[in-house]
């Protein structure tokens, strides 16, 4: 369905054109929303999340607008960033750590050991990071396995941005002193 289209629907019937654009585009959204939700959300989850895709496109849907083109794009970006929103809320409150597994091809031996003590590595660094204790081990998982900045932490944890620097920067001494006695020498910034 194009801008136009819904536009011209929209004129005659409102309800009409909001109950075609729910069943055109309802696999769309509903694929996009479970490829996010799938490891942490539960059914009712990922079927909530839809609704508030859908609620969010006709709420934030500019009526006198000049755009012509597919909705499928304006649909989808409002799709994927309310799906990470609700993955991000879902994570937070239930205290799990999802950390999504590598996929490499094995080409040889060298590989496979490679492949082994990476995976030994990573173990060991995420039980150490968990043993640190909150909120320093959520402020790691969050700075260095989502990315996240020094406001967007700090407004998690109710805590100043300087406050999660500081506490960043004690728990990044505290894991190399705990992955030097696992017998591992890490060098600064390489976690």
């Amino acid at each position: 369905m194009t801008d136009k289209e819904y536009r011209r629907i929209y004129a005659n019937d409102p309800q009409k054109a909001q109950t075609e654009l729910f069943d055109e585009y309802l696999n769309y959204v509903y694929a996009i929303v479970y490829n996010k939700l799938r490891s942490c959300g539960s059914r009712e989850d990922v079927e909530e999340c839809v609704g508030d895709v859908f609620s969010a496109v006709f709420i934030s849907y500019d009526h006198n607008g000049s755009f012509s083109g597919d909705l499928k794009g304006l649909i989808g970006t409002i799709a994927n960033r309310t799906a990470v929103q609700r993955y991000r809320k879902l994570v937070r409150n239930c205290n799990t750590v999802y950390i999504e597994n590598e996929t490499s091809e094995i080409a040889d031996t060298e590989c496979i050991e490679e492949n082994a003590e990476r995976s030994v590595l990573k173990n060991t660094l995420l039980k150490l990071i968990k043993s640190l204790g909150e909120p320093d081990s959520d402020i790691i998982i969050q700075k260095y396995y989502y990315n996240m900045n020094s406001k967007e932490i700090a407004d998690k944890h109710s805590m100043s941005p300087e406050s999660v620097r500081m506490r960043c920067s004690r728990a990044l001494k505290k894991l190399k002193a705990l992955l030097a006695d696992e017998g591992y020498d890490m060098k600064e910034g390489n976690i």
